[in-house]
């Protein structure tokens, strides 16, 4: 991913619906950095928890004699969630994801809205002394909406940021005003990138405590332990697994598709991924997902307008890793926005993420420059 402009202008997306309104009073802190990623395409600098199920999975792909379409569906599952399930273990990683869409409330309006995050994870580690770290922050930003959409603007525009130390420690940070969430204007070029900024307040949490920033206990989870996992969080209201879909589960994917490339001397794979609505609409546990992220009281995918799924493209490294992925979908539901507001709608979404695992990118010092100046302030 380079400096000057995340290609993602073209995307349409819905954002997960928001329920607070920006920030007022807090110390005033600054504008957000917007930390570009730097090394998404350099090889993983960090072991892989799952590369040994990741390489037996593509061998078993590459050898397959007969039944090749079904083979690669299973493969394609199993390699999506091992990706997804790696973040629990690993050292470090890093991703930048960009989600732009268009959401359609018929009489009540209509709302274009970009969403972006950024999260950086450092796990303890005892025996180097290591503490943890978590800088995650979520800008929104409305760029065109019409009927109550527009009149309700503060529901969908905001910042919030997330800051972890010393394993546990809790800082956070909200939006100053909504009026400061802008696009990045490009220093040498004086252009507007595609990258969202807003100038932070601190938060009312400042310095409580957190959950730890700490590799998953316990041995590594199976391929069927991943899958009950799945279950699981989507129950509790959480999810490891990503794109809101319990992948794993029997029959989801309508057709899958895997191809080889190269980068920085590796292979790298791509897999995509159709799902079968019927089957996703029917998954608890894809439905209380999906539901759960779009604050909506009824919610289920539909085909697009050429009569396809939700789709999922998803890159990763010869190691398991995962180093891109995006997903495109449509889906149309009860939407609940602040609690009180409620609309039939429908929304067309693509995101894209991009990762990477260096020292680089993993780099905390300028983070920490910042949240120490905020302490300071706060006094």
């Amino acid at each position: 991913m380079k400096k000057i402009i995340l290609r993602v202008a073209a995307l349409l997306a819905l954002p997960a619906a928001l329920t607070g309104a920006v920030a007022c009073g807090g110390t005033p802190i600054g504008e957000n950095k917007s930390y570009y990623l730097q090394d998404d395409g350099i090889y993983p600098a960090v072991s892989a928890p799952y590369e040994e199920e990741s390489r037996a999975a593509i061998e078993r792909w590459k050898s397959a004699k007969s039944n090749k379409e079904e083979v690669a569906k299973e493969v394609a599952a199993e390699l999506y969630a091992y990706a997804c399930y790696n973040e629990e273990y690993l050292d470090r990683y890093v991703y930048f994801s960009s989600q732009t869409g268009y959401t359609d409330l018929g009489k009540d309006g209509y709302g274009n809205v970009t969403t972006q995050n950024y999260k950086l994870i450092i796990n303890a580690d005892e025996q180097k002394n290591q503490p943890g770290y978590k800088y995650h922050y979520t800008i929104k930003k409305v760029n065109e909406a019409d009927g109550k959409m527009e009149s309700y603007k503060n529901l969908f525009e905001q910042g919030r940021l997330r800051f972890v130390t010393d394993t546990t420690l809790l800082y956070r940070f909200e939006c100053e005003e909504e009026d400061t969430i802008k696009y990045v204007t490009d220093a040498e070029t004086g252009e507007q990138t595609d990258v969202l900024t807003c100038g932070w307040v601190t938060g009312k949490d400042w310095g409580s405590i957190d959950p730890p920033i700490e590799k998953r206990e316990g041995q590594k989870l199976t391929l069927s332990g991943i899958e009950e996992d799945i279950t699981a969080l989507a129950d509790n209201g959480e999810a490891v697994i990503h794109g809101n879909v319990n992948i794993l589960a029997d029959n989801i994917l309508r057709s899958a598709t895997i191809t080889e490339g190269a980068m920085d001397g590796h292979t790298v794979y791509e897999i995509t991924m159709e799902l079968d609505i019927e089957v996703a609409n029917t998954d608890k546990a894809s439905q209380t997902m999906l539901k759960n992220a779009n604050e909506a009281s009824e919610c289920k995918w539909i085909d697009d307008a050429e009569g396809n799924g939700p789709t999922i493209t998803f890159q990763i490294w010869d190691n398991g890793l995962m180093k891109y992925y995006r997903m495109d979908e449509q889906w149309q539901g009860t939407m609940v926005y602040a609690v009180i507001f409620r609309f039939e709608g429908k929304a067309t979404s693509s995101q894209e993420v991009w990762y990477s695992y260096s020292d680089g990118d993993t780099d905390m010092t300028e983070k920490l420059a910042m949240l120490d100046a905020a302490k300071q302030q706060v006094g």
